[in-house]
């Protein structure tokens, strides 16, 4: 067979949005080069020098074919075009949206949170309800990262459960064996701290954990920082303003990106990774602390429940203004420290469960014996 994959996401340059997509990309594409010997893979990209791609073909050879296309225009006019014109057996949508084609096809949907919050998102809401609507219609079948994304599918676009398979993203080797990490490793802060990882974006509601935090600190007589690291591509300027509102400008600190291979030992240093995103449909850095055996403190919201499980701290979240007050009592238990050490032990378990290597089988699995899904 031959399988089409959007892999666009790799033509990032900018390492600060090598997240999300970029992350699924390219270790879906890894880990399928090590699973299927057999079928051809078409990559479908655009733009110079796309180093992911590169890395892929470098390793797996003729099987990861290349084809360029033109950026403008490329989801809407050549890709279409290039797939009705020479057609493949499937095609794997993981940019959360699908081309119009002839081709049978697999939709990811990673949330549906711009439906719920379409402030935080800004003009891209807009896009990614018209992409996420038409990937429903088109797709044979559609993977999702969580049962909770997939109840959020189902009850959004009525479409049958039958045709949605959750499957867990994975945790890449940088967390997991700390010895590929780069040099560094030792990651000291002048006091004890409590960390943030991901986009410092609208959608993330970094105001809240810092309020959190705020409160936190009126109680905890042992003085703590609270790191943000992360890309500012979409930078929330209410971050600023709760910094300065609480009067944390020396215990807030925004670190800016830092390149996963540098990341496990912010990860193991810290007392919690907090997130108070408004809706996952995952959490990465969640599951990537959990593997570093760092507890999660967070608001339940989106999948953040499921992912986290008894590897940390899951806030309720009944009225915004006690939940705050809540989730500042959760960073103040975390503090002990044989209830830091219980919840780290269940952290690294619970993380077991996240794997690249189990999610291309679940895709793998879709078509390797000739797709037996079907379109409604």
């Amino acid at each position: 067979m031959v399988i089409g994959v959007d892999a666009g996401a790799l033509a990032i340059s900018d390492e600060r949005l090598k997240v999300g997509v970029w992350r699924v990309t390219f270790n879906l594409l890894r880990e399928l080069g090590n699973l299927d010997r057999n079928n051809e893979y078409r990559l479908y990209s655009f733009g110079e020098g796309i180093r992911g791609i590169r890395e892929i073909r470098e390793r797996w050879g003729e099987r990861m074919n290349e084809v360029r296309l033109p950026r403008a225009g490329w989801s809407t006019l050549w890709l279409p075009a290039h797939l009705r014109l020479f057609p493949v057996d499937v095609f794997l949508g993981l940019a959360q949206t699908l081309p119009a084609s002839p081709s049978r096809s697999i939709g990811f949907i990673y949330d549906v949170g711009f439906l719920f919050h379409p402030e935080a998102y800004g003009k891209s809401a807009a896009r990614l309800e018209k992409q996420t609507a038409q990937l429903v219609k088109r797709a044979d079948h559609i993977i999702t990262i969580s049962e909770s994304s997939k109840r959020d599918i189902f009850n959004q676009y009525g479409i049958e459960k039958d045709n949605v398979t959750v499957s867990y993203p994975g945790v890449d080797e940088y967390f997991i064996r700390p010895r590929l990490a780069r040099q560094g490793e030792a990651f000291r802060n002048a006091r004890p701290y409590f960390l943030f990882v991901g986009s410092l974006n609208k959608a993330k509601d970094l105001p809240t954990a810092i309020e959190a935090f705020a409160i936190f600190l009126k109680k905890m007589k042992k003085p703590y920082d609270f790191l943000l690291i992360g890309g500012d591509y979409w930078p929330d300027p209410a971050i600023d303003a709760s910094i300065n509102r609480f009067k944390l400008n020396n215990r807030v600190k925004k670190l800016g990106f830092v390149a996963d291979e540098q990341l496990a030992p912010y990860y193991r240093a810290t007392t919690a990774f907090v997130t108070t995103a408004l809706h996952e449909g995952f959490c990465l850095p969640a599951a990537e602390a959990m593997v570093c055996g760092t507890p999660v403190v967070a608001l339940d919201r989106g999948s953040l429940k499921e992912v986290v499980g008894d590897g940390g701290i899951v806030v309720e979240e009944r009225r915004l203004k006690s939940a705050i007050t809540d989730l500042a009592d959760a960073l103040l238990k975390v503090t002990d420290l044989k209830m830091r050490e219980r919840l780290s032990k269940q952290a690294v378990k619970r993380a077991k469960l996240f794997s690249w290597r189990k999610f291309a089988e679940n895709v793998f699995s879709l078509y390797k014996d000739g797709f037996p899904l079907s379109r409604e």
